[in-house]
């Protein structure tokens, strides 16, 4: 497992090698069958990672890829450039996501921001660790806060962010792009994030893998569960991360609807 972690974050700074190419760039963008962007750098990132990971004779699921696979259970999730918009934006938040997930489980996971060259990576009995460019550092929870921060992503703001902070004395919204959301909670600069719109699989797995690997959890928000993998259309119900010591206890979730958005 220490070899596919190591080989996953390797992938995943290939990737955003390859990304950065395009990045001060006049982007081309082209709109998904669901109305998201897609550039050149998702393009060429997808296949760079697969023909990469195809090395290790594991299946492979990338968002930028045909095939969804519901019934594997060994196979690299792949988002080749999550937060496309930030990507477009030069905001430098957006990252290579890669997980390794067994038994509908991310068991291992790399979140990897090319621009601004920070690294989260870890999984199930290997740890995690926070890599920039001047020091690598394990990893570890933190003491609770006084008061909670709440991360909020910089492009969906849905009504209900404000409800959930009102209800959990939210102290202060930390906004970050893509999975560094995660990378954030893994690391103590946030303390939970409630994710109450759409979002896919390849948009958690990694990130989910890295915080778990630290103690904390992501959740169902119906179930009150660890999120599982290989979904209807890969597609995930409303969720909550928060990093340890916090509990699912300690936050009051509203009831809305089950359903996958």
């Amino acid at each position: 497992m220490h070899e596919l972690l190591d080989y996953a974050a390797t992938v995943a700074r290939r990737a955003g090698t390859e990304i950065l190419k395009y990045y001060h760039l006049s982007s081309t963008v082209n709109l998904k069958h669901d109305g998201s962007p897609l550039t050149i750098a998702d393009q060429k990132s997808h296949a760079l990672i697969s023909d990469l990971l195809a090395q290790t004779g594991i299946d492979i699921v990338s968002e930028e890829g045909g095939d969804l696979k519901l019934d594997s259970y060994r196979y690299w999730l792949v988002d080749p450039l999550d937060g496309t918009k930030d990507f477009l934006a030069k905001n430098d938040q957006f990252t290579v996501n890669i997980a390794l997930i067994e038994a509908n489980r991310p068991v291992l996971g790399v979140v990897f921001a090319p621009a601004s060259n920070e690294m989260y990576a870890g999984g199930i009995s290997l740890g995690a660790t926070y890599t920039n460019t001047r020091e690598t550092a394990v990893c570890a929870p933190l003491p609770a806060n006084a008061t909670c921060r709440m991360t909020v992503s910089r492009f969906h703001a849905p009504p209900d962010n404000a409800t959930f902070a009102q209800h959990n004395a939210i102290a202060s919204e930390v906004a970050v792009g893509s999975a560094l959301k995660y990378g954030y909670l893994a690391t103590g600069q946030a303390d939970v994030y409630p994710r109450l719109i759409g979002s896919s699989e390849w948009d958690t797995a990694a990130g989910q893998a890295v915080l778990e690997a630290v103690g904390g959890a992501v959740l169902d928000w119906h179930r009150k569960e660890p999120l599982r993998y290989g979904k209807a259309r890969r597609r995930n119900p409303r969720l909550i991360a928060f990093r340890a010591p916090y509990t699912i206890d300690q936050f009051t979730l509203q009831d809305y609807p089950e359903k996958l958005l």
